[in-house]
């Protein structure tokens, strides 16, 4: 097996592939997953990398990628003609694929949004040989409608409507992702069913999401006794969507799918034969690979534009709990392209079993604490001073990547500054989901109203016996070394030793975030008067910062705490050089 990460360019845009191929075999017939929109895709990831490998196993080579304006792939979501860029960005992943692995044909398989994108670019004229649509849905007012379900009960979790702040950007706020106004007037038009999307004699594989039926508009358009066309259940689809650290891929959908893509080809063998990629200049994001084996690492370095100064300053972004490394709703890429641009380079990493590093298909929750991680970090750090010429690192991170932050700023000296939003654990603690879920669920569901509450929120069949036995699970748990501890008795001592070691740490949590209160109850804040070591209190905006409004006030904090560690402050003019010019492809790197 062999994955290959580079850019390919598509129109305006440069856009991040990962493609799995098996080494010395020569296919007939390659792959191209086009992924869903927003939260979805961020759920879906590491199930798709592992369904990507396993068709490559059978002999297919799939290609997967990130969607413009997505991911680690250029653009911004306000970019006019968006939907028009994703549809074309589907033909040219296909000529890409084709070019890099010298394939006669090319499959695209479009999961739920994705699945309409494809749609769309077949009718355009897209070379696609075979179409795979897993939860289509013909109109997107359907999609829309979804998403704005999502958000309704999004809400809940943050400050009410009257009192937040005002969305600092036009459009719509899906799940943490923006929906601009021109993208949105363009869905709400959308159907697909409605497009000559259907080449001649195209062999096409309708998949439902698990059970549910399928869009009866896409149904209509298929002739159920052509051979060409298949409808089936694609199970594992609310597995798969279940969330970043927990969704699993669907080994029964992996195989259905490559039956129907094998059933008239077969993978032919070529000695010594490799995929060949395309070369870009003047990289300013790279694909940077820590060590190999079972706990390789992948990560993305973002380095100053040419004939800007280079900062020997440099940043290090840590996963939030199990969402890749673009960060919660894309903030690390944002973040890393704007600081840059100023002369910043950075790093966004994965650590082992998560987003594209090597590792399990999911973990659990203990599993991010484990101690092993901080050797990894270590590992990553050295490559960043050996050859990124970082020599000292600010670390950002959420949630677990935020407790990461702060054992990275305790043990090396390289940190010299650490950003942590809303950790929820800075030490791992077995008894915590007991301690915490165990009042709120008896407190929240104590009579009808709350059942119904719980029932509108879309709770998942299963969900309380999953909350149950999770609780269970980490009560069978005991503290041990293989679990990270705090190496200072007390947080008096870690905030002193900031201090003397002159570290800026900087804790964030927004109001409500269950360890501020334990902290707080315990008096183990950092000193309200100190310098080095300090705690600031945010507007509830979610423990992942949904809201456009609290993205902002994310961005502006790290702005303002990055202005004091690297002496750099960016205009507000910087944001004009975050252009798709500016995020060039390159080759990976590797220490």
């Amino acid at each position: 097996m062999s994955a290959t990460h580079f850019w390919f360019r598509s129109g305006t845009y440069s856009l991040l592939a990962h493609l799995d191929t098996v080494t010395g075999r020569r296919a007939s017939l390659g792959l191209v997953i086009v992924p869903p929109f927003g939260w979805e895709e961020v759920c879906a990831y590491r199930p798709l990398r592992f369904m990507a490998q396993r068709f490559a196993e059978l002999g297919i080579p799939t290609l997967r990628y990130d969607l413009p304006a997505a991911g680690d792939s250029s653009g911004d979501p306000q970019d006019p003609g968006l939907f028009d860029a994703w549809v074309r960005s589907v033909g040219d992943a296909v000529e890409t694929l084709r070019a890099a692995t010298a394939v006669d044909d090319v499959a695209v398989l479009g999961v739920h949004l994705g699945a309409m994108v494809a749609m769309a670019a077949s009718a355009r004229g897209a070379n696609i040989r075979q179409l795979v649509l897993w939860g289509a849905a013909a109109r997107g007012r359907t999609l829309l409608r979804e998403l704005h379900a999502a958000a309704n009960v999004e809400r809940w979790e943050c400050l009410a409507e009257e009192d937040a702040p005002r969305q600092p950007l036009p459009g719509f706020g899906a799940s943490g992702f923006l929906i601009a106004p021109e993208l949105l007037k363009t869905l709400e038009e959308l159907d697909v069913s409605a497009l000559p999307w259907r080449g001649k004699n195209m062999p096409v594989l309708l998949l439902s999401r698990d059970a549910l039926p399928h869009d009866p508009a896409i149904v209509k358009t298929l002739d159920p006794s052509s051979p060409d066309t298949a409808i089936a259940d694609g199970a594992g689809y609310a597995d798969m969507m279940a969330g970043p650290l927990d969704g699993i891929y669907s080994p029964e959908t992996t195989q259905t799918i490559a039956g129907f893509l094998l059933r008239r080809t077969s993978p032919s063998i070529r000695n010594n034969a490799s995929p060949v990629f395309p070369e870009h200049r003047h990289p300013t994001e790279s694909a940077f690979q820590i060590g190999s084996g079972p706990s390789a690492m992948f990560g993305i370095l973002s380095e100053p534009p040419a004939g800007t100064h280079r900062n020997t300053h440099g940043l290090l972004f840590l996963n939030a709990g199990g969402v890749r490394h673009t960060g919660p709703n894309r903030m690390w890429v944002e973040c890393a392209r704007k600081w840059a641009a100023c002369g910043v380079p950075s790093l966004r990493l994965d650590l082992p079993g998560l987003g594209e590093s090597e590792g399990p298909e999911s973990l659990d929750v203990p599993s991010l604490y484990r101690e092993f991680l901080i050797e990894q970090i270590a590992t990553a750090i050295d490559g960043l001073r050996r050859t990124a010429g970082m020599r000292r690192l600010t670390v950002i991170g959420l949630c677990s990547g935020a407790c990461w932050g702060f054992h990275a700023a305790v043990r090396f000296p390289a940190v010299q500054s650490a950003i942590l939003f809303n950790p929820s654990l800075l030490y791992w603690d077995p008894e915590v989901d007991r301690r915490r879920i165990l009042p709120r669920f008896g407190e929240g569901f104590g009579g009808w109203s709350g059942w119904m509450k719980m029932a509108a929120t879309g709770l998942r069949r299963g969900g309380i016996g999953r909350v149950t036995h999770r609780i269970a699970e980490m009560r069978r748990r005991t503290n041990s070394d293989a679990y990270i501890q705090l190496s200072f008795r007390s947080f008096e001592q870690a905030w002193t030793a900031f201090e003397r070691g002159r570290k800026r740490v900087t804790l964030v949590f927004r109001e409500g975030e269950p360890l501020l209160a334990e902290m707080e109850t315990a008096g183990q804040l950092p000193p309200a008067d100190g310098h080095w070591a300090r705690c600031i209190r945010v507007a509830n905006g979610g423990h992942t910062f949904r809201p456009l409004w609290a993205q902002k006030m994310v961005h502006d904090l790290i702005d303002r705490e990055l202005a004091e560690t690297t002496r750099v402050s960016p205009e507000p003019s910087v944001l004009s050089l975050i252009s798709d010019s500016a995020i060039s492809p390159s080759q990976s790197h590797s220490s």
